[in-house]
Formats: C-alpha cells, structure tokens, sequence
C-alpha cells in the first residue's frame, strides 16, 4: 500500500536540486488521483520537514526526511550537505500537550517565518555595520562539511565572522550549532574564528552554554513596526 510519505519520498529521490511545492502538488495528483486530500500533503510537507522546528511540536511522531531550503524547494535531508540535525526541541519540552487543528493554514505558518529568517538575514547583510563597526560581508549560506552557515563576515582586523541567525528564541542547540563551524574554520585560519549568534530572546540556559565557547557572542534583535496613513487617492 503506497503511503502519502513513501510516494514523497520516491518521487523526490529521482530529482535533483529540489522540488517546488508546487511541482509535488502536481505529481501527486496526476500520479494518484483523488487519493488524497490537498490538506493531506500540506500536512505531510510541514511534518515531515526536518528544519522545521514548529513540527516537532505539532506532529511529535512523524518521519523527518524531508529538507526546506531557502528558497522554498524540498529535498531529501542529508546531514552531510544540510549539517546535523540542530532543529529538535530539546527533551525537556512536553510537546504531546500541542495539537493542529486547522491543517489548510500550516503552510501559511511555515511560510510567514521562513520569510521573516530570510527578510532578518537579507537585512543583516546589507547592514552589517550595526552589529559591529567596520565588518564586512564575505559570503551567506555557505555549505562546509558540518553544515550551512548563515552568514561569513571579516572584522576589521581580517578575522573570521561567523553570523548564525535564529528567528525567535535560541535554544541549546544553536550554541552547539555555531560552535561546530567555529571549530571547522578554526582548523583552516591562523586567527581562531569569532562567531556572533543572533536571535530574539536567549534563555538563561543558553546563556551559560555560550559562556563555554571561547569568542562567542550573543545579538539579540527585535522587529519594529512602523505605520503610516495611505491617501486612497493620488
């Protein structure tokens, strides 16, 4: 019996480069028509999505193996090209107390905060002078050998930058993250490499797990809104 998951699978598997929801959609009903509801592969996109931390909470059970890239196309995860798997809430939250209940907005979800990352980071590049005066862009979403990164930055001294941006809060997890490709670059550069983890709030816990990482530090951000009246005539 062919399940909503295998048939993802399969037909991902005989890509390369990734697949738009759209073009799943479309294998999807032309290969079993009418076999599945459209709420049904919603919900197995966002489930199934390993960098999707919100799926850990919602669908506690489901098989991960699916990748969200940047820009929206969906490949099979491979830890070596898409790095370990740093999106899993930590054990101590109890996420059997959270339920979906309205399937047909879940894309709608992943969508709002994968722009918001992107919208941050995009931001970031182009001002990198407000995090420190005199650091300059190298490059963004590098792939290394443990994983992407974010942002590449020099200082004003010629040392090695590593930006890792979390929309929302910072969990353990990304401290281990950016320290991992701290200690890739830090293999290749005379200078050790400093690394800057961004984010919107970072709980007491995290705070002293980055007390542990020698030239870390912590940003935090927040985003302001700004309103102003339109004329409804020119």
């Amino acid at each position: 019996m062919t399940t909503m998951a295998g048939a993802l699978r399969r037909f991902i598997e005989k890509t390369s480069g990734g697949v738009t929801r759209k073009q799943i959609k479309d294998h999807i009903e032309s290969s079993f028509p009418e076999k599945w509801s459209p709420g049904t592969l919603t919900a197995h996109l966002y489930a199934c999505t390993i960098n999707n931390p919100k799926a850990y909470i919602h669908h506690k059970w489901a098989d991960r193996f699916l990748y969200r890239s940047e820009d929206g196309h969906f490949q099979l995860y491979d830890p070596q090209a898409h790095g370990v798997n740093t999106w899993a809430p930590s054990a101590d939250i109890q996420t059997e107390d959270f339920e979906i209940s309205d399937e047909p907005n879940i894309e709608e979800l992943v969508e709002t905060s994968i722009t918001l990352e992107r919208d941050v980071e995009t931001y970031l590049v182009r001002n990198l002078h407000i995090l420190e005066k005199g650091l300059r862009f190298v490059d963004r979403q590098v792939s290394t050998d443990v994983g992407r990164v974010d942002i590449l930055a020099e200082d004003t001294s010629g040392r090695r930058v590593i930006i890792e941006l979390k929309v929302g809060h910072a969990k353990d997890a990304a401290v281990g993250q950016i320290a991992r490709y701290m200690g890739w670059y830090g293999r290749q550069d005379i200078d050790r490499p400093r690394g800057m983890l961004i984010a919107s709030e970072f709980p007491e816990a995290v705070r002293y797990a980055a007390e542990a990482v020698p030239h870390l530090s912590l940003i935090q951000y927040r985003v302001q809104f700004d309103f102003k009246a339109v004329a409804i005539e020119d």
